[in-house]
Parts: C-alpha cells; structure tokens; sequence
C-alpha cells in the first residue's frame, strides 16, 4: 500500500513539473514570437493536442489503486476497462456481433455472441484492442522519459564541458563519445540487455547510454560559438566563477536545443522499442507495448480468417500518430527556435 502510494506521488510529481516547465517555457519572453508563430499553423496544433492525448494517457496509467484478491494493485485504465468494457472469450472482428473463428455448427449458439461492441475488437484472450493501446502508452511513456533522463544530462553536461574548456578536456570527451558512437547500437544493445534483462528499467539505461552522443555534439558546437560571444568574454574577466557562468549564461542559451531534440528523441525512442521488441529482443512478455501487439499480429495475420485489427490498431493508432506528431511538432519546434532558421520563416 504505502509503495504504491509513493508511486502515486513520483508520477503525480513528475507530471505536475512537466506541466509546470511546458508553461514556463510557453510564457518565457524570449519564446513568445516562437510560440505565436507555431500557433498559426494548424497541423502544429493538432499535433500538439495529439501529444499530450498520447501523454496523459500514459501518466494515468502509470497510478494505481490497491487491488483486490489475487490482483495487487491496478491503473484507471485497468479499472475503467474491466469495470465498462466487456471482456469476450476470443477474437471478435470490429464492430462484430459473434466471435471470429467459430464453426459453422456452433455459429448459432448465444455462447459465441459478443457481450459488446468493441470499435478495434478483440484479441485472443478477449481484450479490447483500445485497452492494449492505451497501455502501450504507458510504456511509450516510461521508455521516453526514462531513456531522455539518462541521455540529456550526460550529454548537455559532456558538450558544454568539452566546447567551454577546450584542450584535453575537449579532447577527452571527443574520444568518448567518438568510441560511444563507433560501437554498433543494435549489437550494444542486445548485448546489455541479454546480460542484465529485459526490464523497462534497462531499456532505458541502455537506450540513454547510447544515444547521449547526438546532443553532446550538438551542445559542444553551439557552446564554441557561445563563449566567444562579448558577455561571456565580460563575465570571465569579472571573476564570475566558472559553474555559475555554465548554469547561468550557457545553459539557458542551448535550451533551444535541449527542447527540439526531446521531441524528435521521444520518437526515436518509441520506434526503436517497437522494432527490438518485434525481433525478439524488446520488451519481456507480458509487458503491455505496441512492439509487443505487432509480434502477435504478425501471426494473427497468417490464421484464416485473417486477424488484421491488432495490427492496425498498433501501428495506425498506437505508433502513427504519436511519432508523425512528435516528428511534426519537433520540425516546428527546430523551425521556430533555432537562430539559423528563424530568419527564414
């Protein structure tokens, strides 16, 4: 009980600051003409709304309520589903009124009528296709934030480093992620996870340990620019101290950057987990993951007759529209921030 109140209060925590920086960031001055520029464009929105959607699914799932009997705890979405969506004994296609793949001779019995209409039917084991779907989302949720909590900071803090001290450390950090970047991502990271597991928690981990060296680049090279600049320069000769001009005068400066990237990253993430996850290598089963309904509709599909909605709903309501918004949102979001291009819109 008392775990799973601390649980509660971490992801109720973690969505109240994310809330929190997103308006923050919406209301900073120096954004507001970025921000009433995205504001015109339509598909920006939209996307925008998408996200979030996609989002704030995936924070109710991740609260649970003290369950009873041999269930322990359980999500609203768990609830929700259990308590207003009928669970059938199999199959049943879309809007169907009796379950998929029953015989001629039992086609009439009321066993096989369906208890409700599902919009996405069913799976095997009778379940909603939305209910998997919006637990994919959960997990969406957890492999993006998690993986981005890892990689960010070690490659915010690596390229502000290397690109404002320059000399060994430069070259220190330049060797690192230069051997980071060379080691094949895929073989990296079904190595890490055959040896530790295939939890969430190490998805992440390896995940964040592989893809911090895009942002550390990125962060160096706008850094080697920053430093050069008069106030910096003016700073130095104050005797500002080193941590307070990085914390105070750099760090803001590449925020730009930081921010672009977690949107396009978040994409990155979630396609990655469904590709390892559908050669075998994902997700451990009986995790809830769009990887993981796409593994079972590649041999749902070959059954007669074919069993198509699982893979339709996976891929053209779980993954399609959460990675086109992200990409959508992240290319207005470069658009509109970034000082080389803002001239040009």
């Amino acid at each position: 009980m008392i775990l799973i109140l601390l649980g509660d209060l971490f992801w109720l925590a973690v969505f109240t600051l994310s809330v929190y920086t997103v308006f923050r960031i919406l209301k900073h001055s120096s954004l507001s003409d970025a921000v009433d520029s995205m504001k015109k464009k339509r598909r920006v929105r939209i996307a925008f709304y998408v996200i979030c959607i996609y989002f704030l699914i995936g924070f109710v799932d991740q609260l649970k309520i003290p369950g009873t009997g041999t269930t322990t705890e359980f999500s609203p979405i768990d609830f929700f589903f259990q308590t207003y969506i009928e669970k059938e004994r199999t199959y049943s296609a879309p809007w169907a009124k009796r379950v998929t793949g029953i015989s001629e001779e039992n086609l009439h019995e009321e066993i096989n009528l369906v208890k409700g209409l599902h919009l996405l039917g069913t799976d095997v084991n009778g379940y909603d296709v939305f209910y998997t779907i919006f637990k994919g989302a959960g997990t969406a949720l957890i492999l993006s934030f998690g993986t981005s909590i890892i990689a960010f900071p070690l490659g915010v803090a690596l390229g502000i480093l290397a690109g404002f001290f320059g000399g060994w450390v430069d070259d220190l950090i330049q060797w690192l992620y230069t051997t980071v970047a060379s080691i094949p991502w895929l073989l990296f990271v079904i190595a890490f996870l055959m040896v530790f597991g295939r939890e969430l928690y190490w998805i992440c981990l390896a995940f964040g340990l592989t893809s911090w060296v895009g942002i550390a680049r990125l962060v160096r090279g706008e850094t080697l620019k920053i430093k050069q600049l008069d106030y910096i320069l003016a700073a130095k000769a104050t005797g500002i101290p080193v941590l307070r001009i990085l914390y105070k005068h750099l760090l803001p400066n590449v925020t730009y950057l930081i921010i672009i990237n977690f949107t396009l990253f978040s994409s990155n993430v979630i396609l990655a987990e469904s590709v390892l996850t559908f050669i075998g290598i994902g997700v451990q089963p009986g995790t809830a993951s769009w990887g993981v309904m796409l593994v079972e509709a590649q041999q749902e599909l070959t059954r007669s007759p074919a069993i198509w909605w699982i893979f339709a709903g996976g891929s053209f309501v779980g993954i399609l529209p959460l990675v086109l918004s992200l990409n959508l949102f992240g290319d207005a979001l470069r658009d509109a921030l970034d000082p080389r291009l803002r001239g040009q819109n």
